[in-house]
């Protein structure tokens, strides 16, 4: 496995964290289910939405950037046949 492969899987790990940190957020359900104002629920859900938004960003970025990269060493591998 390159460095750049090893990079683009911890970006994807990162992305996920992300993503995961956002949807289990303390905050937002601990003010969803004790009935805080609506005000205050919104804005860490707005809050736990741009984590999972920023993860999903750095989820796909890191996929596409795999999915290509293995594509040009798979046309590397066949051209040098």
């Amino acid at each position: 496995m390159s460095n750049e492969e090893r990079e683009i899987k911890n970006e994807i790990i990162v992305g996920v964290g992300f993503a995961l940190f956002g949807l289990l957020c303390p905050f937002f359900w601990l003010s969803l289910f004790n009935g805080n104002s609506g005000s205050e629920t919104w804005v860490y859900g707005v809050h736990s939405g741009f984590f999972i938004a920023l993860g999903l960003v750095f989820l796909g970025k890191g996929v596409y950037d795999l999915k290509r990269m293995q594509s040009i060493s798979v046309k590397r591998d066949s051209d040098s046949r």
